[in-house]
C-alpha cells in the first residue's frame, strides 16, 4: 500500500495540487520522500486519490491526482464512543484505536470521577491534537473518513442531548449483552467510564436517558482499553 496522507482540500482527478503543511511537511521533512513517488491522499470527505509526487520544496509538495477510489472501508454501523478524559498519554492511545476500529464519532466526557479535569484554552487544544492523532490514525488503517472527536462536555449535559436510538453503557458487573437486539440499519452510541467507574447518580442518569447496561466479562478493562474492547466485540457480534 502507498504511504497515505490526508489534505482538508477539495481534489479531483487529473489535478496538480499543492499540499497543506502539515502533509508537504510529513511527506518532505519528516519522511523524505522523492519526486516521483506514489502516494495517496483523502480529505475526509469520502474516497481516496492515486497520485504522484511532482516537486517538493522547501516550504510545500506538489503532487499530480492521478485517479479516484471511492472505497472509504466504512463499518456499515455508525458507532459513536463516548469516554471520559484519561490522564496522559493512554487517552491518545484511547483515540487512536477506537479510530482504528472504526468510530464514527468520539466525544469526549467530564464525568465525576474522571482523572483529569480540562476547560476553555485548555480543552480547545486538547481537541485539535485527539483529532490530529484520528486523522493520523486513518492515514496508517485506509479509512478515509476520519471521526469528529467532540467535546469536552459534561455527562449531565450530553445525557441532556439528541442521541442515537441504541444506547449501550459498559459496567461492570452488568449482566452480558444480547447482540441479538442490535439494529444494523440504526446508529449506535457506546458509553464507557473512567477508572472509578460511574457513580450510581451515573448510572441512573444514563439508564433514564435510555442505555442498556452491558458487561463484556467477569474483568474490569482500563479506561483506555474499555472502547475498543466493545467495538471489537460489536464487530464480532455483527459478523
Amino acid at each position: 500500500m502507498s504511504r497515505r496522507f490526508f489534505d482538508d482540500q477539495d481534489f479531483a482527478a487529473g489535478q496538480v495540487v499543492e499540499l497543506g503543511t502539515a502533509a508537504s511537511h510529513h511527506i518532505g521533512k519528516v519522511l523524505r520522500m522523492a519526486e516521483g513517488d506514489a502516494i495517496e491522499v483523502f480529505n475526509g470527505r469520502g474516497g481516496e486519490w492515486q497520485a504522484r509526487i511532482q516537486s517538493i520544496s522547501k516550504k510545500a509538495v506538489t503532487v499530480q491526482l492521478l485517479s479516484f477510489n471511492a472505497d472509504n472501508r466504512t463499518p456499515p454501523l455508525a458507532v459513536t464512543v463516548a469516554l471520559p478524559m484519561i490522564k496522559g498519554d493512554r487517552m491518545d492511545y484511547a483515540i487512536q484505536k477506537a479510530t482504528e476500529m472504526g468510530a464514527a464519532r468520539i466525544v469526549v466526557l467530564d464525568t465525576e470521577r474522571c482523572e483529569v479535569r480540562l476547560k476553555g484554552e485548555r480543552a480547545d487544544k486538547k481537541l485539535a491534537q485527539w483529532q490530529a492523532i484520528a486523522i493520523s490514525a486513518c492515514e496508517q488503517c485506509g479509512l478515509n473518513i476520519p471521526p469528529v472527536v467532540a467535546g469536552v462536555e459534561s455527562l449531565k449535559s450530553w445525557l441532556d442531548s439528541e442521541l442515537p436510538g441504541q444506547k449501550l453503557i459498559a459496567h461492570p458487573g452488568e449482566q452480558p449483552f444480547d447482540p441479538g437486539t442490535l439494529l444494523r440499519d440504526q446508529p449506535l452510541v457506546l458509553l464507557s467510564g473512567p477508572e472509578g467507574g460511574f457513580s450510581d447518580e451515573e448510572l441512573d442518569a444514563a439508564r433514564e436517558a435510555g442505555f442498556t447496561s452491558f458487561a463484556l466479562g467477569e474483568r474490569v478493562l482500563r479506561a483506555e482499553t474499555a472502547p475498543v474492547a466493545l467495538l471489537a466485540a460489536l464487530w464480532a457480534w455483527l459478523g
